[in-house]
């Protein structure tokens, strides 16, 4: 007889994210396939970070693969310090960071620090794949925000403050978004700043995409609210290093050591080698990002948004003022079809090997939307791949 697991385990679906990774690992087997899937950059890091981490080996292999700091290392805290107060004028110290493991480490350990069972925690609808499984892991309610193309998937905070109860303990809000490029503007951080105070709840804001915006700028929530807030970051995008699977959370020194006590039962400590690359880009990251990043990123979403203007007229989207993604509403099409956009996107990979991510998978608001990522490729596939979309839905 098969042993019992948690009960946990049956609660949990399997995530999102990982679907789309078998889309993508289907995709890889096909050379003609163009993808609009995944949320991975598509440039190298910085030639500065590569060496240094080479250098860093080739001189001490010993200390450069060696434990650190729970919170990490200092130096790197210190760096992170001087960048956010440079650029986000903020006055934090190396005893409110701690460095995680990317983005998604930073949440989870936020949301065991400070969710008990039947908390309740506010999500935008659509937002990140990601963001539910933690909150269902540590047995909250989850409640949702709906937003549409039609209103720049703004966040009204009347809605907002219709959601907030006695068991609200958590919003979480990720600007620039994913799926929807959104940048939240000063005014609308201020009020939900502003709530957390007076409601007593946390915010956690995730600042995965802040050095990717086109337009706009982006608004620390802990300018606001720093007793309220935590905010997390990962090397992931900026810097171009996923495999680092480095980032950090910084916020009231309390709640960070008691991230930092829960991080030591999970990682013990942050990889040392992946925070010496980090520390090395940001000798050159205002470079890299203006001269490299901003400029490719910038031209390839240019490119997509024609394209879908002029071959697919009738889909329903908004510029994306940061991140990596138009999310399209493929409604008129899809009733055409007979077809949600799962299947949608199934068949487009089967006929036209296109790969796109059904919208469903980032809430409820997404039905009837599809995610098309503008970074993974060139602008001559983003042109042949929305061309073959526009075939596909223009032929049945």
């Amino acid at each position: 007889m098969p042993l019992e697991l948690a009960t946990i385990e049956h609660e949990l679906r399997e995530s999102p994210i990982r679907k789309i990774a078998a889309l993508l690992a289907e995709s890889k087997a096909h050379k003609d396939i163009i993808s609009f899937g995944g949320g991975a950059p598509s440039l190298p890091p910085p030639h500065a970070v590569v060496d240094e981490i080479i250098s860093s080996l080739k001189k001490d292999p010993f200390k450069s693969m060696s434990y650190t700091a729970t919170k990490g290392n200092l130096s790197l805290r210190e760096e992170i310090c001087t960048d956010l107060k440079k650029y986000e004028k903020l006055s934090i110290y190396p005893v409110q960071i701690c460095l995680t493991t990317g983005a998604t480490g930073a949440i989870d350990l936020a949301l065991e620090s400070i969710i008990n069972p039947g908390d309740e925690i506010i999500l935008a609808d659509p937002t990140y794949a990601g963001f539910p499984g933690p909150g269902i892991k540590e047995r909250a309610k989850l409640k949702f925000i709906p937003t549409k193309w039609q209103e720049n998937f703004e966040i009204k905070t009347e809605l907002i403050e219709n959601l907030i109860s006695k068991k609200t303990k958590a919003l979480i809000l990720l600007s620039p978004d994913n799926p929807t490029g959104r940048v939240l503007s000063k005014e609308t951080v201020r009020a939900v700043a502003n709530f957390a105070e007076d409601h007593n709840f946390w915010l956690i804001t995730d600042e995965t995409y802040k050095d990717i915006i086109y337009e706009g700028k982006h608004w620390p929530a802990y300018t606001f609210a720093p007793e309220n807030t935590l905010s997390v970051f990962t090397y992931s995008k900026s810097c171009s290093a996923p495999a680092f699977r480095l980032g950090y959370i910084y916020g009231p020194q309390k709640a960070i050591e008691a991230i930092a006590k829960l991080s030591q039962y999970v990682n013990l400590c942050p990889s040392n080698i992946s925070q010496i690359g980090a520390e090395a880009f940001y000798k050159v990251k205002k470079q890299y990002l203006q001269k490299t990043v901003l400029p490719t990123y910038r031209k390839r979403m240019e490119v997509m948004g024609k394209m879908l203007k002029k071959h697919l007229p009738d889909a329903g989207f908004v510029k994306p003022h940061g991140a990596f993604y138009y999310f399209v509403d493929f409604s008129l099409y899809l009733r055409d079809l007979k077809l949600n956009e799962e299947k949608f996107s199934e068949k487009l990979l089967k006929e036209k090997h296109v790969v796109v991510i059904p919208g469903r998978y980032f809430g409820q608001s997404g039905r009837r939307h599809c995610r098309l990522t503008f970074v993974s490729e060139k602008e001559s596939r983003i042109k042949e791949g929305i061309q073959r979309i526009a075939e596909f839905v223009k032929r049945k």
